[in-house]
């Protein structure tokens, strides 16, 4: 039985991988789907992965374990991906995802991005906070990661921010009853450093429930309602 060792092709992607087999062990190890498929990650599904694999569709081994390589690469899900194939005849796949830290729900899909903006496909839901816009907004989405960097209890305290159709962002928390009025994008960064003195020195004087809608996008200002 003749055994091949393919290197060159796959690392060319990105993947650590190491991948021995035999052509006939190989085809009788797919024929009896034995696969254990490993993963790690807030974004790990394995039944998502093996839809992925049992879809593709080729029959030269080392065709097949590159269109794999392909296919779970082109989710853009993964921070790694390894490959292994034992002389028992199990196929091996260990995974980690990236993490994300907010779902993104434009007008015709939805997805996560990570804390660098990648945008992660949406495998399964999570409790995180919600970005609704009309469109793609790169600026404002960049502007909040880079806050939520700065602020991170802002961003397990901020529950749904969305853009409306005049082009206004706001913003609800998971622990008070407000709208926080952050203004349009290029507001945004002050609308939201403001709602930093707001939650720090207002809301222990005023209380949580005191105004029904907070104006932080107005320089040096902050206006209750």
């Amino acid at each position: 039985m003749s055994l091949r060792v393919v290197w060159r092709g796959l690392l060319m992607v990105g993947f650590p991988v190491s991948w021995i087999w035999g052509d006939s062990y190989y085809t009788e190890m797919r024929k009896q789907g034995r696969w254990r498929i490993r993963g790690e990650g807030a974004l790990w599904d394995s039944s998502w992965v093996l839809r992925r694999i049992q879809a593709v569709e080729v029959e030269s081994p080392s065709e097949w374990i590159w269109a794999v390589c392909q296919t779970l690469h082109s989710e853009r899900l993964f921070r790694s991906l390894r490959f292994s194939y034992t002389g028992k005849g199990e196929g091996r796949i260990q995974a980690q995802t990236w993490e994300p830290v907010a779902r993104v729900r434009l007008a015709l899909r939805q997805y996560y991005t990570d804390a660098q903006g990648h945008r992660l496909p949406f495998v399964r839901p999570l409790d995180l906070p919600l970005i609704e816009a009309p469109t793609w907004d790169s600026i404002a989405l960049g502007t909040l990661l880079q806050h939520w960097q700065t602020y991170p209890l802002h961003h397990k305290l901020m529950s749904y921010i969305y853009k409306d159709s005049e082009g206004i962002w706001r913003a609800y928390l998971e622990t008070s009853t407000e709208t926080f009025t952050l203004g349009r994008t290029e507001h945004l960064a002050v609308g939201l450093r403001q709602l930093d003195i707001y939650l720090r020195y207002l809301t222990p004087i005023i209380g949580g429930h005191t105004c029904k809608v907070v104006l932080l996008h107005i320089p040096n200002q902050i206006v209750c309602q």
